[in-house]
């Protein structure tokens, strides 16, 4: 399953020697006057400098692809960062560009820079981080359209492909997930389920993903001509 956490899918190793509150955000491209906030907090013996860089995620593919942007629609603040140890920095994230036309999601990366002075051999061993954080654009006017696709229930799961066709984002969570077949009682799997699963799948517009649900009841092995229907 390609994505269960947005967050988990996008953070890099650093997050945990980096504290980031929140990593992924939301913005309206409609409400350009209420900004999104993160704050990030150097929890490292060494001081830190970063850059940043923006990516526009492409869902289109089998794998999430990054594309980098010079001229990113989302202004960000301040460009530059630098933390003495235990300093922190809040960071806005502001829309700036037209609205787009369908939800959209960015990574936002710190990209960590050589301090001067910094020439420890200690310092010079040291990895530099890059700390990922997600900016999802999303407009109430657009809903996700989730179709299923190549159904096939044997062996004691359920397995098919969940594609977006919509302009909105959504979350499989956010659905009942319904299992028909002519010669076996219906199965349906409510959105506490699907999260104890843990199938909190994010769908951004055009993304596609396989999911695989274990059947664990009994007389649901190997359905006939199954159809699976996700229902809000």
């Amino acid at each position: 399953m390609r994505w269960c956490l947005v967050a988990y899918l996008f953070m890099s190793l650093s997050c945990f020697a980096i504290e980031v509150t929140p990593m992924v955000l939301t913005l309206d491209p409609t409400m350009t006057s209420q900004p999104a906030y993160s704050r990030v907090r150097n929890t490292l013996n060494r001081d830190l400098a970063f850059e940043i860089e923006v990516y526009e995620v492409d869902f289109s593919k089998q794998q999430p692809q990054f594309h980098y942007l010079d001229e990113p629609p989302i202004w960000v603040f301040p460009p530059t960062i630098y933390l003495k140890k235990n300093e922190q920095q809040r960071i806005q994230f502001r829309w700036n560009g037209d609205s787009p036309k369908t939800d959209k999601t960015y990574q936002v990366t710190l990209v960590e820079q050589v301090v001067s002075g910094q020439t420890s051999e200690v310092s010079q061993l040291t990895m530099l981080l890059n700390v990922n954080m997600i900016v999802h654009v999303h407009q109430q006017a657009f809903e996700a359209n989730l179709v299923v696709e190549n159904i096939d229930c044997l062996e004691k799961q359920c397995s098919f492909d969940v594609r977006n066709v919509g302009d909105g984002a959504s979350r499989l969570s956010e659905y009942e997930i319904i299992i028909s077949s002519k010669d076996k009682p219906q199965l349906t799997f409510d959105k506490q389920q699907l999260k104890a699963l843990g199938y909190d799948v994010f769908f951004a517009p055009s993304a596609i993903s396989h999911v695989s649900i274990p059947i664990l009841k009994e007389g649901h092995v190997d359905l006939t001509s199954p159809t699976v229907t996700l229902k809000k």
